[in-house]
């Protein structure tokens, strides 16, 4: 009976041993494990930045332009991102986000242990198949690793994401999470957040959304290397299509109002759609201001708001005039180039598939011209790709190509330029005609007057082929552009527009050096004595040279001073003809002193600098110099509407509109010139080769210049009639230009500078100074010598 005792305490004692040590073992263990963890915890916490960090965090912001109507008109930014708060994110994007991302989002505290849970189980599935694992991180985590850590995939990063996010949501709501969520991360094509998003893919603010467009955009969220509307239609049709599922099964929306979105397309505005050459070389100008006085990082990345004084119709008049006219200017005088590119000489093997460097954006339009490839071509026929349009063009209107049909111009595969006359309802056809980009270049500026507000500027005829800024950076000859600050002066040294002026040979002798200087008229011809009016209105260089030699070069370089001319200039006598070199927008400038009754007011480009948040940086104080008395300004713009009703600007008559401007040619034709104005507008044009190489015989300020100048105002001029009609307006007459007081208005006989009677031919109201007027009657014999001398030129002229 003892030896079963025995047995029972052995086993006992056993027992209790085993549990000793087993106790033992799990306490050592548990020591080791809570003092790994709270090494870790330690070791990761003071490894990890503070997560009042994002207090302060700004991120890069998009400068943005704005046009003179305050609509925006062009960006500037290493990242596409504009911050709204989140009482302007829809709630229809809130719970799209949150039914995919995070649908406990507002339950849990940073993590989501049972989203954990099931992504562990999904993704051990993964894992077992080869693929990726993904994890089950909430928003905040999300949040947490973009703000503050490195994508690894690790155990580590885990925890730091883990400990992050249940500090952020310490110390913020919700809200200013998924504010901060929504405005924080890349969504494709170089925007970031989603109201740079909602911009990009349907051109409206995030505000505007629809439902299936709300979960377009939160879909993209997982993957935008993934889920393009542009570069992944189907896929990213499937992933909105997701989302919708997951917001019916998270009861934000109901399941027929799901299964009615899921049914719509997918539509999204074309990729590239502005075109990077609207106001390019204007916004190159506010562009360098801005990196000049604020610095690059503040132009690219902090959100400025940045209000110009463009007008975007006048400045697709102007770019449209611009480019049409340096290449019927080109193509009528130098005829076809056989210099096109040819795609299948470089390999191509198919036609339909290349898309062209300078195709933009999708978009085709009636009076433009494109870039085009030939698809096939006959003598009296051929087909072209633009963009995805295709043209059919014919050989009618080719006669300045010199050639009759169109296989001697062209072959299948060439890069050719073409205008677009007519597109089909459909907008995949049109009717199309052969064109050709230019050699020459040229520059256009239009200035407000009454503001000194540049509203327009063209400095070449392609930004991307060219950053040159012709209009701003070009110093050129101005020919006789300069004639009128000369002619200005002029009048105030005791000249009226009705003065007589010998035009006949003349030398004048240099005083520095000796030399003999003999100034010719354009046509080589002379006209005996004429008026300063008609000197000025058919621009006799002779007659310009001999007022200058009066009043003396020194008071020419002052007088342009005056206007504003800061380009070198030197007391000769050549600067009558306008041999000193001057930018485009220094001459349009000072020519804009006319119509604003002498006062000249500082060109500028910017009304005003805010940053981010609305505080203004900078605002343009506007300068103003009184560079003549408004009679002196009006006289003179008297002067130069003859010059556009019977002088070298006549071709403009036909608008109806009151004008006045100033042809300029340089010496062998290397420069052309055009300035000219309305009451309310002033623009000019120059035209030229970037080497000063001559644009072709006869190629004057009349021929080359003027027509750009004339289409830019046409479409201005139809526009205000338009309006007018559209008021009710019914003989509508426009604004004159205003007349001061003290000027006296005299009928003169405009070939003799005398006062009219009845047996004048050439009656003509003319303008004075009080006192000054003519107070000779013209007589039967300036008559008749004025008649003899025209008979005689005209006899001349047929000989």
């Amino acid at each position: 009976m003892k030896i079963p005792t025995l047995k029972i305490k052995i086993f006992k004692f056993k027992k209790r041993t085993l549990l000793r040590a087993f106790l033992i073992a799990a306490l050592a263990g548990l020591a080791i494990g809570l003092g790994g963890f709270v090494g870790s915890y330690f070791a990761i916490k003071d490894d990890l930045p503070p997560v009042g960090d994002m207090d302060t965090f700004r991120p890069k912001l998009i400068t943005t332009l704005y046009a003179a109507d305050g609509q925006p008109i062009k960006e500037f930014a290493e990242e596409r991102r504009v911050e709204i708060p989140f009482a302007q994110i829809p709630k229809v994007l809130v719970d799209a986000i949150v039914a995919t991302e995070d649908p406990n989002f507002f339950r849990h505290r940073g993590v989501d242990i049972r989203g954990v849970l099931r992504a562990v189980k999904a993704d051990l599935f993964k894992i077992l198949s080869g693929r990726r694992p993904e994890g089950g991180s909430t928003i905040t985590q999300q949040l947490a690793r973009s703000l503050f850590l490195h994508r690894e995939v690790s155990l580590r990063r885990k925890l730091k994401e883990a400990f992050l996010s249940i500090q952020i949501e310490k110390q913020y709501s919700k809200q200013d999470i998924l504010t901060l969520y929504c405005n924080h991360f890349y969504l494709g094509h170089g925007v970031y957040g989603v109201e740079s998003s909602s911009r990009l893919f349907f051109g409206k603010s995030v505000g505007e959304l629809s439902l299936e467009e709300a979960a377009l955009i939160a879909g993209i969220f997982r993957g935008p290397s993934l889920y393009s509307p542009y570069t992944n239609p189907k896929g990213t049709l499937g992933r909105r299509n997701h989302v919708l599922n997951r917001m019916v099964e998270a009861g934000y929306i109901g399941k027929a109002a799901g299964e009615t979105a899921k049914a719509r397309p997918m539509e999204v505005l074309p990729l590239r759609r502005a075109s990077s050459e609207f106001g390019a070389y204007f916004f190159e100008e506010v562009r360098k201001y801005i990196e000049k006085n604020y610095g690059s990082d503040a132009l690219y990345g902090s959100g400025l708001k940045v209000y110009t004084t463009l007008d975007p119709t006048l400045q697709k008049y102007a770019e449209g005039a611009t480019r049409k006219g340096l290449r019927d200017t080109e193509n009528r005088k130098n005829g076809w180039r056989a210099d096109k590119r040819n795609l299948v000489a470089e390999g191509v093997a198919s036609l339909d598939g290349p898309w062209l460097e300078t195709w933009e954006n999708q978009s085709v339009e009636a009076g433009e011209a494109y870039d085009a490839i030939v698809l096939s071509v006959s003598p009296t026929e051929a087909t072209v790709r633009v963009k995805n349009v295709l043209g059919t063009m014919t050989n009618k209107n080719i006669g300045w190509t010199k050639a009759r049909f169109l296989d001697a111009l062209v072959k299948r595969g060439d890069v050719i330029q073409v205008t677009v006359n007519a597109v089909d309802a459909s907008g995949k056809e049109a009717r199309v005609s052969l064109d050709q980009k230019p050699l020459r270049n040229g520059g256009f500026v239009a200035i407000d007057p009454q503001t000194g507000q540049v509203k327009a500027l063209v400095g070449g005829y392609s930004f991307r082929d060219s950053q040159f800024n012709r209009a701003v950076q070009a110093p050129r000859q101005t020919g006789s552009a300069i004639k009128p600050f000369l002619y200005t002066a002029a009048l105030e040294h005791g000249f009226t527009p009705a003065s007589l002026i010998a035009d006949e040979p003349v030398t004048f002798v240099d005083p520095w050096d000796g030399e003999p200087w003999s100034p010719k008229n354009y046509d080589r011809k002379y006209k005996g004595a004429v008026t300063v009016r008609i000197g000025l209105e058919e621009s006799r260089n002779v007659v310009t040279a001999k007022l200058l030699d009066f009043i003396s070069p020194q008071v020419g370089v002052e007088y342009c001073r005056r206007f504003g001319i800061t380009s070198p200039l030197y007391p000769y006598l050549s600067l009558s003809l306008g041999t000193f070199e001057v930018t485009l927008l220094e001459m349009v400038s000072a020519f804009s002193t006319f119509p604003n009754k002498g006062v000249r007011l500082r060109p500028y480009f910017i009304t005003r600098i805010e940053d981010k948040d609305g505080n203004v940086l900078e605002e343009t104080r506007v300068e103003s110099n009184e560079v003549v008395s408004p009679q002196t300004a009006y006289m003179m713009t008297h002067l130069m509407r003859g010059v556009m009703e019977q002088g070298t600007g006549a071709a403009a008559s036909v608008l109806g509109w009151p004008l006045a401007g100033k042809t300029g040619t340089t010496d062998k034709y290397t420069d052309a010139w055009f300035i000219g104005f309305s009451p309310t507008l002033c623009a000019g044009v120059w035209v030229g080769h970037d080497k000063q190489v001559p644009l072709g015989e006869r190629q004057t300020g009349a021929v080359a210049a003027l027509p750009i100048w004339q289409d830019f105002f046409s479409r201005v001029i139809d526009d205000v009639r338009k309006k007018a009609a559209s008021a009710g307006v019914v003989d509508f007459q426009p604004a004159d230009f205003e007349v001061p007081p003290n000027l006296v208005f005299v009928e003169i006989d405009r070939k003799t500078g005398l006062l009219a009677t009845p047996i004048c031919r050439y009656p003509f109201r003319e303008v004075f100074f009080p006192g000054t007027e003519p107070t000779r009657f013209c007589t039967l014999a300036d008559h008749l010598r004025i008649l003899d001398y025209y008979s005689s030129e005209k006899a001349s002229e047929d000989r």
